[in-house]
């Protein structure tokens, strides 16, 4: 638990500073949240039309609250010419509780076998991710012409 503990801490400082926007690279971790979310549903033996409903559910969730999130980003343009962006107070909060919501349906779903219920919680970071990544990459596009 407590190696939890300091992997939250180092996120949380990772996602309040100031980072360097870089539209090349922006893309890497939606693409990896992709094959790991595919990894995992296709691992799953139980796909039923239920499940790929809870999926769409659980994606279209993710992209609002990406919108929401990618909203709240903190974007400047400095001297040189060099795009920044921060997140707010307010997004990290959504995302750990997002990472909570995970962690806990995980921790259920061990005593009671609901498998599509944590692998349709998948969607809700990959959406939250690509939308705001998306916001991002628009208001970038925006500020630098």
């Amino acid at each position: 638990m407590s190696s939890y503990l300091v992997v939250l801490i180092v996120m949380i400082l990772l996602m309040l500073r100031e980072k360097k926007v870089k539209p090349t690279r922006m893309w890497i971790l939606p693409i990896l949240l992709i094959g790991i979310t595919c990894t995992s549903i296709l691992s799953s033996d139980k796909l039923s039309p239920r499940s790929y409903m809870l999926y769409f559910i659980c994606l279209t969730i993710g992209i609002g609250i990406g919108i929401w999130r990618g909203k709240l980003e903190k974007i400047r343009v400095h001297e040189r010419g060099i795009v920044t962006t921060q997140s707010s107070i307010a997004g990290v909060i959504v995302f750990l509780g997002i990472l909570m919501l995970r962690l806990l349906a995980v921790k259920w779903g061990k005593e009671h076998a609901v498998i599509s219920l944590t692998n349709a919680l998948m969607f809700i970071p990959l959406g939250s991710v690509c939308a705001r990544r998306f916001i991002i990459y628009r208001r970038y596009k925006q500020l630098t012409g």
